[in-house]
């Protein structure tokens, strides 16, 4: 049967004080047991990143000239802390599922009907260094042009927290990343099988002022890895195993560099 996340739960995730654990400055960790939130088994892993302090950085297999490789191994080949999805990609194992512009490399020139893209490295002083953009709001869209690496994905929440998904029956494991109202980054995973519905209004009614976010993938790819310090957590989406996928396109932090 699937998971009820009942009216009287969501109201008590609100009342939860997550205890974050600074990993470095501007990186802090916090890992919820989702039992104890819902029906749902299992771990919520969640990364808040203040890009003012720690910057991400996107790798692209194809520009790099780099056959996909596990979380994991892009951490240890590239000097990464902090690695994720970057989003779903086409079964030649290159090309990212939407639009993808990394400087003046263009990975996929195609817009789809996606309606969330991440930007960063803005081209001029005085804007966010990193920012979601709803697509279907024409006033966000002129910002694209500010920035100097675009990934559009699939939403999950859009403008000021609203979950964009319907009830559904379908569940996958979920990588996925978000934005707060400080301007922080949030990492998101779980290898529990999870309706998206669900999985919206579970990090919407926790204490975390989550106010955009997009999908990065699901299933058997989605991967998140850190590495730094004590931490060494390299997780998969499979949730029969613990082997992470090869995946070709990466969103990685580097700390204390």
């Amino acid at each position: 049967m699937n998971p009820v996340i009942t009216l009287s739960g969501l109201l008590f995730l609100s009342s939860i004080n997550i205890d974050w654990r600074e990993v470095h400055k501007g990186v802090d960790l916090a890992q919820i047991n989702l039992s104890e939130l819902s029906e749902y088994d299992g771990l919520l892993y969640i990364i808040r990143i203040d890009p003012t302090i720690i910057k991400p950085a996107v790798l692209i297999g194809a520009e790099l000239n780099q056959e996909p490789i596990t979380a994991r191994e892009w951490c240890e080949k590239y000097n990464l802390n902090i690695v994720m999805n970057l989003g779903m990609y086409h079964k030649d194992l290159k090309t990212h599922v939407g639009y993808l512009r990394n400087g003046e490399y263009i990975n996929n020139p195609k817009w789809n009907n996606y309606k969330s893209a991440l930007v960063m490295g803005p081209r001029r002083k005085g804007i966010k260094p990193v920012d979601i953009i709803d697509l279907d709001n024409e006033q966000e869209k002129t910002r694209i042009d500010s920035y100097k690496t675009v990934v559009q994905n699939l939403r999950l929440i859009k403008g000021n927290g609203i979950n964009v998904w319907e009830k559904t029956s379908r569940e996958w494991s979920e990588a996925a990343i978000g934005i707060d109202r400080d301007g922080n980054l949030l990492l998101f995973f779980t290898s529990t099988p999870i309706t998206m519905y669900n999985f919206n209004e579970i990090i919407l009614k926790l204490p975390l002022k989550v106010i955009k976010a997009f999908h990065t993938d699901g299933g058997p790819p989605a991967s998140l890895s850190i590495n730094y310090g004590k931490y060494h957590i390299n997780l998969s989406g499979n949730s029969l195993s613990e082997k992470q996928e090869p995946i070709p396109n990466i969103i990685g932090f580097r700390i204390g560099h």
